[in-house]
Protein backbone atom coordinates (compact mmCIF):
# COMPACT_ATOMS: atom_id res chain seq x y z
CA UNK A 1 0.00 0.00 0.00
CA UNK A 2 1.16 3.49 -0.79
CA UNK A 3 0.36 6.62 1.21
CA UNK A 4 -1.34 9.17 -1.05
CA UNK A 5 -2.86 11.75 1.32
CA UNK A 6 -2.58 13.10 4.85
CA UNK A 7 -5.94 13.31 6.66
CA UNK A 8 -6.17 16.71 8.39
CA UNK A 9 -8.90 18.25 10.57
CA UNK A 10 -9.36 21.85 11.70
CA UNK A 11 -9.62 21.70 15.49
CA UNK A 12 -9.88 25.34 16.49
CA UNK A 13 -8.34 28.78 16.14
CA UNK A 14 -5.45 30.66 17.73
CA UNK A 15 -3.90 34.12 17.55
CA UNK A 16 -0.32 34.36 16.31
CA UNK A 17 2.34 36.79 17.54
CA UNK A 18 1.24 39.45 15.05
CA UNK A 19 -2.34 39.27 16.34
CA UNK A 20 -3.73 37.40 13.32
CA UNK A 21 -6.32 34.69 13.94
CA UNK A 22 -5.38 31.38 12.32
CA UNK A 23 -6.80 27.86 12.17
CA UNK A 24 -5.29 25.09 14.27
CA UNK A 25 -4.85 21.81 12.35
CA UNK A 26 -4.39 18.22 13.48
CA UNK A 27 -3.18 15.42 11.22
CA UNK A 28 -5.54 12.61 12.18
CA UNK A 29 -4.35 9.88 9.82
CA UNK A 30 -3.50 8.98 6.26
CA UNK A 31 -5.12 7.68 3.08
CA UNK A 32 -3.53 4.71 1.33
CA UNK A 33 -4.12 3.08 -2.06
CA UNK A 34 -3.43 -0.58 -2.84
CA UNK A 35 -2.48 -2.37 -6.05
CA UNK A 36 -6.19 -2.73 -7.00
CA UNK A 37 -6.64 1.06 -6.76
CA UNK A 38 -8.76 0.79 -3.59
CA UNK A 39 -8.45 3.57 -1.02
CA UNK A 40 -8.26 3.08 2.75
CA UNK A 41 -8.27 5.62 5.57
CA UNK A 42 -6.12 4.87 8.64
CA UNK A 43 -7.17 7.07 11.57
CA UNK A 44 -4.58 7.67 14.27
CA UNK A 45 -6.46 10.37 16.22
CA UNK A 46 -10.06 11.47 16.67
CA UNK A 47 -10.58 15.26 16.70
CA UNK A 48 -13.39 15.37 19.25
CA UNK A 49 -14.58 18.58 20.83
CA UNK A 50 -16.75 21.61 20.25
CA UNK A 51 -14.40 23.12 17.65
CA UNK A 52 -14.36 20.06 15.34
CA UNK A 53 -16.78 20.60 12.43
CA UNK A 54 -16.93 16.95 11.36
CA UNK A 55 -14.91 17.52 8.19
CA UNK A 56 -11.57 15.85 7.46
CA UNK A 57 -9.60 17.16 4.49
CA UNK A 58 -7.04 15.25 2.43
CA UNK A 59 -3.78 16.84 1.33
CA UNK A 60 -0.86 15.44 -0.58
CA UNK A 61 1.87 14.54 1.91
CA UNK A 62 4.59 17.14 2.26
CA UNK A 63 7.94 16.02 0.96
CA UNK A 64 10.49 15.83 3.69
CA UNK A 65 13.39 18.14 3.00
CA UNK A 66 17.02 17.47 3.58
CA UNK A 67 17.85 16.60 7.15
CA UNK A 68 18.38 19.56 9.44
CA UNK A 69 22.01 20.32 10.16
CA UNK A 70 23.21 18.93 13.43
CA UNK A 71 23.47 21.30 16.34
CA UNK A 72 27.02 22.35 17.15
CA UNK A 73 28.68 20.18 19.73
CA UNK A 74 28.45 21.41 23.29
CA UNK A 75 31.37 23.48 24.48
CA UNK A 76 34.05 21.33 26.00
CA UNK A 77 35.20 21.94 29.52
CA UNK A 78 38.19 24.21 29.99
CA UNK A 79 41.29 22.09 30.48
CA UNK A 80 42.49 24.45 33.23
CA UNK A 81 39.40 23.77 35.38
CA UNK A 82 40.01 21.54 38.37
CA UNK A 83 37.29 19.91 40.42
CA UNK A 84 39.20 20.88 43.50
CA UNK A 85 38.43 24.57 42.79
CA UNK A 86 34.79 24.03 43.88
CA UNK A 87 34.42 25.07 47.54
CA UNK A 88 31.79 22.44 48.45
Amino acid sequence: MKKVYDAVATTGKYTDREGKEKNRYLTVGAVFVNERNQYSLKLEALPLGAEFSGWINFYEPKQRGEPKPEKPAAATANDDFQDTDIPF
